[in-house]
């Protein structure tokens, strides 16, 4: 490259840094409000876009927090299943060890495939969540506050047009994103839960009295664990996302499913 070149491009660049700046940078000392206002309004954006950041990776703890613990507690469902199936049919075929083997593979690959739905909901419902959460930007532009500059030499004009900029801006953004929290939360906790509870019709569909014959309650109204799906999507669903500080779930359910990670 010769160094023409790469003058032009120097210069090509200082020019732009120096169009880039703000507008404000270069006021008269004797506007010290404006100045003052505009120190607090990029402060204010700059804070705005922090908390918007820390929602972002609220929502998602409390998204994955939820999805792990019903992971675990239908993969304990799933075993007591299991287990159920195999005590069945060493009792029911205790003599004929051909036939029990036969039945046993049938009914196996019938409570498989029910199974795999509330797994394979699980994965989608956490891709799902993240895309979406990660993929909302902050769309925030502190540039627009030089059209405040239009007010001058009405300092305090120009004061209330820069404050007023860094409020509607951050209100906007976080009640945006605070919408779409609130509406998928609500929205793949209930889909969570009706997967789990599908998982009954779903072998009762292939089984008629299934539950009954087997003698168990995974997946049922009276099964402990689906019990505790069910306070862990009331809490999910009511926690309050506007009011940042009082979203409780996390509080409440990640030593919960911390503790059964452990274990």
């Amino acid at each position: 490259m010769k160094v023409c070149d790469v003058v032009i491009i120097f210069i090509t660049l200082f020019y732009l840094k120096e169009c880039t700046k703000d507008v404000f940078q270069n006021l008269d000392e004797k506007y010290h409000l404006v100045s003052e206002a505009y120190s607090i309004t990029k402060k204010l954006f700059v804070q705005g876009r922090d908390n918007y950041n820390t929602l972002k990776n609220r929502s998602l703890h409390v998204m994955d927090t939820f999805l792990d613990l019903v992971y675990i507690v239908n993969e304990e469902m799933a075993k007591e299943l299991r287990s159920a199936i195999v005590k069945f049919y060493k009792i029911k075929y205790f003599h004929d060890f051909t036939n029990y083997v036969v039945n046993i593979e049938e009914t196996v690959d019938i409570i498989e495939h029910c199974l795999k739905e509330p797994l394979e909901k699980v994965d989608q419902i956490r891709a799902q969540f993240h895309d979406v959460i990660k993929n909302f930007q902050d769309s925030r532009n502190f540039d627009v506050v030089n059209r405040c500059y239009n007010e001058l030499p009405d300092e305090v004009a120009v004061t209330h047009c820069l404050l007023h900029q860094a409020v509607l801006f951050n209100e906007t953004m976080q009640a945006n994103l605070i919408a779409i929290v609130e509406i998928k939360t609500r929205q793949h906790a209930q889909d969570m839960n009706a997967t789990l509870f599908g998982v009954r019709k779903c072998l009762n569909d292939f089984v008629p009295n299934f539950f009954e014959q087997v003698l168990v309650d995974a997946y049922t109204n009276s099964c402990g664990f689906l019990k505790v799906v069910n306070a862990s999507v009331s809490d999910l669903i009511q926690d309050r996302w506007r009011k940042f500080h009082e979203t409780k779930f996390p509080k409440k359910w990640s030593p919960l499913v911390s503790l059964l990670k452990e274990k």
